[in-house]
């Protein structure tokens, strides 16, 4: 391992994937997961984690077409009305206009299960629509720093729907002072397809003042957040930052200081089941969302009380619930829902 703001971090790649028949299938994109909860909560499939994943997996073409609304959204700047949730359980416009790819973000990942379902999703939209932006352009996956090594490892073995993964683990900075505080970093190539990607002349991914075209990359990176510290954590990654001044330092500086950016998409599964994570938890929605942010969260109705709801609403935002024929059959009724959650204006 390589630790930020010395040597040049290393490049590598993935070890192969195993020979491990796919979890599930999204855009005929295999998702290679086996749940170990010898290692913890973060180990194992939660129920909504399954829920959001399998509407992914059913429902591809809405998320799809709702991703690609976002991205319009981002690209043109104009406000949209109401429909943008509603939008998230029906096919809308797809008149072409110029997009943006977005910036996502999961919350209390655990394992990086439903990340890699949206990364597989994004794969798939790269792969059939080659010369325009990806859905998703980075993706940073989030969790406690114990579950690091888990995502890790679940973004390995899935490195076809990825093509730059960047891993920072504060568990192997040694002592854990002076500049070495960030945390070991590493960057990885992934193995997602360049082959139908076109040449930068002929690519409409993202043109610079001097009108030539770079294709974008799809980036993943795992970092830890702990819910409603972001704010320390912004200071911690300036004043890391002002440390290192070559560069190497300034491009990993771009891709891992994720504590002063806003999303676009935020994704969250069995988030809220404790009362004293709802505070934290809407300090971070709060401190990560624009004003067209918009967040899908899986809840367990049985273990999340009606209060979280109301902070919503207290903390400015508000809130759609799928409609349960969007969901599996076995996430249906009072027990499970998502939610499609954005500030309100």
């Amino acid at each position: 391992m390589t630790t930020i703001g010395h040597n040049r971090t290393p490049h590598l790649r993935p070890s192969p994937t195993p020979s491990i028949s796919p979890f599930l299938f999204i855009n005929k994109i295999p998702i290679v997961f086996s749940e170990d909860w010898d290692t913890g909560i973060g180990g194992g499939l939660w129920s909504t984690g399954l829920a959001i994943a399998k509407y992914f997996e059913r429902h591809a073409d809405i998320v799809t077409t709702n991703l690609i609304g976002l991205g319009r959204v981002k690209c043109s700047g104009k406000n949209t009305d109401e429909r943008e949730l509603n939008s998230w359980t029906q096919k809308s416009d797809e008149n072409c206009v110029k997009r943006e790819g977005l910036m996502a973000l999961e919350l209390g990942s655990g394992n990086g299960f439903l990340s890699v379902c949206l990364l597989a999703l994004n794969a798939s939209f790269k792969m059939s629509h080659p010369g325009e932006p990806p859905l998703i352009e980075k993706l940073v996956v989030t969790d406690m720093v114990d579950h690091i090594s888990l995502i890790e490892k679940t973004l390995h073995v899935n490195s076809h729907v990825w093509e730059e993964m960047y891993v920072r683990n504060l568990a192997e900075s040694g002592s854990g002072d002076g500049e070495n505080e960030e945390g070991a970093m590493n960057s990885y190539f992934g193995t997602l397809s360049n082959d139908d990607t076109p040449n930068a002349s002929d690519c409409d991914c993202d043109r610079g003042n001097d009108d030539t075209t770079t294709c974008k990359k799809v980036t993943v990176i795992a970092a830890e957040h702990r819910w409603g510290e972001q704010e320390i954590e912004s200071i911690r990654e300036e004043e890391s930052k002002t440390r290192r001044h070559n560069q190497q330092s300034n491009e990993i500086d771009a891709n891992v200081a994720i504590h002063n950016q806003k999303y676009d998409f935020i994704i969250g599964s069995d988030v809220a089941y404790r009362d004293h994570l709802h505070a934290p938890l809407i300090s971070s929605l709060l401190h990560f969302s624009h004003e067209h942010t918009v967040s899908l969260i899986g809840i367990t109705m049985n273990d999340t009380k009606p209060k979280f709801f109301d902070s919503l609403l207290e903390a400015g935002f508000r809130y759609e619930r799928l409609a349960d024929h969007f969901m599996e059959r076995e996430f249906r009724g009072k027990n499970f829902g998502i939610f499609a959650i954005q500030r309100c204006r």
